[in-house]
Parts: structure tokens; sequence; C-alpha cells
């Protein structure tokens, strides 16, 4: 059975050439391609896939929510976070979040495949000279968000984005009811009091990974 792979970049250019090596480094494969994260998301809800690439500056992602969502929603799936930023804080929190790769996007076409086949055997890979250790990045934040479900992780980020209940509620397709029961979970699994809290968060939890004006 073919392999089926999702690539999720909003720079085709840099699609086109992951689809090249992804293309070269495993044989019999199936490449889907998605240019925002509601796509990823909604390709990931409609079929089953052996590996995501996922660039977390996509034009409607605010970075490591989405990563800690999509492991939350498919914790089977190996996630390779592609990215220009090289900083090790970047990196390591990426990994905090359960990644299974790091690939710089000015990596060479031979360490891009190295990853691939690194991650496919079921390894992680971190790009050279990075040295990753579980405890050096937030990982307070990381655990606390791992605690919460997929559901209760949305609404946290949508929190995040200054949305009020009756907001959530409609682009989430639930109840203001279920909007409320979620944050006073999600409150009390991370430690907070009020909303203005959960912004805070929330954007404490994005300056590790910024995202580009």
């Amino acid at each position: 059975m073919a392999s089926k792979i999702l690539i999720a970049d909003d720079h085709p250019l840099f699609r086109d050439a992951l689809i090249s090596i992804v293309s070269s480094a495993i044989e019999d494969c199936e490449i889907h391609e998605a240019t925002d994260f509601k796509e990823t998301a909604n390709k990931l809800a409609s079929d089953h896939f052996s590996m995501v690439f996922l660039d977390l500056n996509m034009p409607d992602s605010s970075g490591l929510s989405e990563l800690a969502l999509l492991k939350k929603t498919y914790p089977h799936i190996p996630v390779v976070v592609v990215s220009a930023h090289e900083e090790h804080q970047v990196i390591s929190a990426c990994f905090s979040h359960n990644a299974s790769g790091y690939i710089i996007k000015s990596s060479t076409p031979e360490s891009i495949k190295e990853a691939i086949l690194t991650v496919m055997s079921g390894e992680h890979y971190a790009p050279s000279g990075f040295s990753y250790n579980k405890n050096d990045s937030e990982p307070s934040l990381a655990q606390k968000l791992d605690s919460l479900t997929p559901s209760q992780l949305k609404v946290f980020m949508e929190m995040g984005r200054g949305k009020l209940n009756k907001q959530i509620a409609f682009e989430l397709n639930i109840t203001e009811a279920t909007v409320k029961a979620h944050i006073t979970t999600v409150f009390k699994k991370l430690g907070i009091n009020n909303r203005t809290q959960a912004v805070v968060l929330a954007q404490e939890h994005q300056t590790l990974y910024p995202i580009p004006n």
C-alpha cells in the first residue's frame, strides 16, 4: 500500500521542492498538498496519512498551538515541522510538542532526504548540531496544553485570538454552554483564573514561534 504524505505549506516553490525530494526518498508514495491549516485539518480528518510536513507559519496558523492540536488529535501520525527558523528555542519547543522531526528550509536536499528516511523508520530527526533536552524548553506549558482534549485546546486557541464565547461557538459549531464548560475545564487544567490570563498564556505560547507580519 502506498504511503500517503501530506505537505502543508503555503509557499509553492518549497512545496514543489519537497514533493520532488519526498518522491525520490519514498517509493510508492501518494503526496497530497495543503496551503493553510484549515485545509490541513480537513484533509487529515478525511483520510489516513503516514506522515505530515507542517509549516507553522501558514497564514491561518498561530504557531505551536496548531502543532499541539494535530498531535493531540492524531498522536500516531509523525509530524515534521518545516521552517526557516533556526533558533534552538524554537526547535526545542516543537519537540516539546511531540514533533517527530524539524527541517530547516535552507537545508540541502540530501539533509531533507535523510530527515524523511529517519522519521519514516520511526526515529526522530533534528538539524545537525542540535541537541534536544526535553527539559530545556517550556516543559510546564507544553505539559499543561497536552492535558487538554482536542476540543478544549481549540477553545483555548480561539480565546487566544480574542474571540467571545458566541464567536467561538459559531466557529467550532458547538453551543455556548459547551464553550463555557470547556473554558471552565481549561482554566482548571492550565492553573489560571480568567480569560485575560488565557489570552496572555496563548500569546506567550506563540512568541516561542513568532509569526512574521
